[in-house]
């Protein structure tokens, strides 16, 4: 039994550090820190993490299957791009997922969680009204308020699949922000939290689903009209 579990104690401590090294890469993803299209090597990304090319192949392959990374024939990777299909796909799911999470959430939501939510809503303001605008925190925050209410929803499949698509997103997003002509004058986002907010605290789903759904509409216009994503990418 003791020689059983000494073959096994590399395989978990090599399964943790992939696991680890997984939800810092996905992290760093959501944040927006990385930019879109940047190419990553294994060694590169195994020298920051200080660990071994097993582990970090092991989470850069998940990553890739889960749509966030892209496998290059040289072994290197790629931040996932969209083309203005794949970006358009992309928009359509979420319109799909993140409202019926929405609604479903709608009517599950109790008081203390509505507070956090209107907390959510009161911080992305504030800090999107700053002279300098901190992109990673506002996009933090955006985050927070979307997945404490999808999370209600009780549907963990369904939060999972809502938490793919946005580590496949969030880079695009951050880029988008980044542009300077941009002020917070122009950022619908305002309007479509509070009014998804003023719903919630109506326990009205569809009201709530639908400033969702113009959420994300409304992000994806402006996106598509500052062109930060070519239709044709380099393979």
């Amino acid at each position: 039994m003791t020689t059983i579990l000494e073959d096994l104690l590399p395989r978990q401590e090599r399964t943790t550090m992939a696991e680890n090294i997984y939800e810092d890469i996905k992290q760093l993803l959501l944040s927006g820190a990385i930019p879109p299209g940047e190419k990553l090597t294994l060694r590169g990304l195994a020298d920051i993490f200080g660990a071994s090319p097993m582990p970090v192949r092991d989470a850069v392959a998940r990553l890739v299957i889960e749509g966030a990374l892209e496998m290059l024939p040289n072994r290197s990777v790629r931040v996932f791009k969209p083309s203005l299909a794949e970006f358009r796909e992309i928009v359509t799911l979420r319109c799909c997922l993140e409202g019926l999470a929405t609604a479903c959430a709608t009517e599950r939501l109790d008081d203390e969680t509505l507070a956090r939510i209107a907390e959510c809503v009161e911080r992305y303001e504030q800090a999107g009204h700053q002279e300098k605008i901190n992109t990673e925190f506002v996009i933090a925050s955006n985050r927070e308020l979307h997945f404490t209410l999808y999370r209600v929803c009780e549907m963990p499949r369904l939060v999972s699949m809502i938490e793919n698509i946005w580590t496949q997103i969030a880079p695009l997003f951050a880029l988008s922000m980044s542009i300077q002509e941009r002020g917070t004058e122009h950022w619908e986002s305002f309007g479509h939290h509070r009014r998804l907010l003023e719903a919630l605290m109506r326990r009205d789903p569809e009201a709530a689903r639908q400033a969702v759904v113009d959420d994300i509409r409304d992000a994806a216009i402006y996106i598509e009209s500052v062109q930060v994503f070519k239709e044709h990418r380099e393979r």
